[in-house]
């Protein structure tokens, strides 16, 4: 009895490297996500320090316009950061969504070729199977018409 070959087994492989492809590029994509939203976390609690800090020296009653020119500098700063992060943000998801909705293409094109395997194996099983059962019953039918002659 000859063996199994799937004949599309080489392209089976292609569509599996490729959506391991697709998946490295999509956990890129969320790492970076994921690296901007830290930041922003960051440009947030140095703000929320700040702001501390401020109110730490206006109630010390020491508070310059020299003072007052420098944590409203640095809180536009942080706002434009944040802005800015805040965009860049925006694009990195569209990115990451982008790159996860290839990944689940890639992933349905490879299920595809694993279908289309999983139904020509049944297949050639039937036909073994049905092959076998003509055999036996080709041994069986000779095996009789043998006894019947003695």
């Amino acid at each position: 009895m000859k063996k199994y070959k799937y004949r599309l087994e080489t392209l089976l492989k292609v569509k599996s490297q490729k959506e391991k492809e697709k998946q490295r590029e999509h956990a890129e994509a969320l790492r970076k996500v994921y690296e901007q939203k830290e930041r922003l976390t960051q440009i947030d609690s140095r703000r929320r320090d700040n702001l501390g800090r401020q109110r730490q020296v206006q109630e010390g009653g020491k508070f310059s316009v020299v003072d007052m020119l420098f944590y409203t500098r640095y809180f536009l700063k942080l706002k434009r950061e944040t802005l800015a992060g805040g965009e860049l943000l925006r694009g990195l998801q569209r990115k990451s969504e982008e790159k996860r909705q290839a990944l689940v293409r890639a992933a349905k094109e490879r299920k595809i070729y694993e279908k289309l395997k999983e139904k020509q194996k049944k297949k050639y099983d039937d036909e073994m199977e049905t092959a076998e059962k003509k055999e036996l019953d080709e041994i069986a039918t000779n095996s009789f018409y043998f006894n019947r002659r003695k």
